[in-house]
């Protein structure tokens, strides 16, 4: 969207405002759905950006879904993805939700322990059903960049542990595989591969102790795009040959495995920018400058509330300017009553006025529901998706408190 568009949405809608781009969503979307496999499964992780306008782009664009909540898993079937096609995972899936997520169809989840593996299956017999299960692995390595998950202890199986798994599962629970996700953000198609022939090799060693038969196996993502700075993830020169590479041989019993590739922030990112309006601009006796705008940590946090804390480093576009203003750095900072209320610590823009319309990049992916939205109490952001020129809809997310229903009896 050009900056006369983003300056009508703004007028529209007001601040902050995320605006998202449904053009971008199908070019990254088909980018990464060419650089794998053909026959591999692409799935879009609702955990990224739920917001079914968004999710449904993706989903024309091939993809299946991967959801870690019922109200993750509803918003995907708002967006219209098959139920039979969604995976399930997270740690500490509850009865209630394993059970409504076996009513609403869903084809398979990824059962991290013995103990979640034994209460689908409880689930699934009350039910009268029985459920399709990938044991989610711990990877042996960690990616060599981004943020790992080899040491997530809340996550997966141990090998070992997955073998003992297999020896004694319910009768209601078909293993059909193993799920492997190494981490985020993993930097360059080098690091991408090493990453994933290193997941391949832990499944293959599992698979080959417990003598299980992998009819699939999702060896996670990890592809990058940038947060809420300028700049692009790169390409993604080489990693079609090397895959194809990679999967020609399967160390598994029985014949090789459908794979399964997962994505949140690739797709989307990109399509994301926050709009926020310059309430004040303060300048100290040293001639340090404090910008004052009215998007806090509320609304752009950076996933702040799962401990990744946002790096003061957000980048900044001042769409007033008209190329008259000389650059300057400045301490960027939200309306929150809070000093941790910041998202730029030297932040180069320019020059800032107050009523200036600011622009935040790359911010498709960990953007509203990623943030304390709810601290202080202010409205969310507004959410407005756009095709071309064209407005889809607007939304915001819901918060403040409502009547609780009583406490519900405890499911065994």
């Amino acid at each position: 969207m050009d900056e006369q568009a983003l300056h009508e949405a703004a007028k529209r809608f007001g601040t902050p405002l995320y605006v998202y781009d449904l053009g971008a969503v199908r070019t990254r979307t088909a980018e990464l759905r060419a650089a794998l496999p053909g026959s591999a499964a692409l799935l879009y992780s609702l955990k990224a950006n739920p917001l079914p306008a968004v999710a449904a782009e993706v989903r024309a664009g091939g993809c299946r879904a991967e959801v870690s909540s019922a109200g993750e898993l509803r918003a995907a079937l708002e967006a219209g993805f098959p139920a039979d096609g969604i995976l399930y995972t997270g740690p500490g899936k509850s009865a209630a939700e394993l059970a409504e997520a076996l009513e609403r169809g869903v084809g398979t989840f990824s059962c991290e322990s013995a103990t979640e593996l034994r209460r689908l299956g409880h689930v699934a017999a009350s039910a009268g059903r029985r459920a399709a299960a990938l044991l989610r692995l711990q990877p042996v390595e960690g990616p060599a960049s981004g943020l790992s998950m080899a040491d997530g202890r809340q996550f997966g199986f141990d090998p070992e542990g997955a073998v003992r798994a297999c020896a004694d599962l319910p009768e209601a629970v078909m293993v059909r595989g193993c799920h492997v996700y190494l981490g985020s953000q993993i930097s360059g198609v080098g690091a991408l591969l090493e990453g994933f022939a290193s997941a391949k090799r832990t499944v293959e060693h599992v698979c080959r102790a417990a003598g299980l038969v992998p009819e699939v196996v999702d060896l996670g993502g990890g592809f990058p795009w940038p947060y809420a700075t300028p700049g692009t993830g790169g390409g993604f020169e080489g990693l079609a040959e090397g895959l194809k590479e990679l999967l020609a041989d399967w160390a598994t019993p029985g014949p090789a495995p459908e794979v399964w590739f997962e994505s949140g922030r690739r797709p989307i990112a990109e399509s994301g920018s926050l709009l926020t309006t310059v309430m004040d601009v303060k300048v100290r006796p040293d001639g340090a400058t404090t910008v004052v705008v009215d998007a806090g940590v509320n609304v752009l946090g950076g996933m702040t509330g799962l401990g990744r804390v946002l790096r003061p480093g957000t980048g900044f576009e001042n769409l007033s300017a008209r190329g008259d203003r000389a650059t300057l750095t400045a301490a960027v900072v939200g309306p929150l009553c809070t000093p941790l209320d910041r998202l730029a610590v030297r932040a180069e823009i320019a020059e800032p006025r107050v009523g200036d319309l600011l622009r935040v990049p790359n911010v498709g992916a960990y953007g509203p529901s990623a943030s304390l939205a709810a601290f202080l109490s202010r409205p969310p952001a507004v959410e407005a998706v756009f095709d071309g020129a064209d407005c889809v809809g607007a939304w915001r997310l819901a918060t403040g408190h409502v009547a609780a229903d009583p406490w519900p009896q405890p499911l065994a």
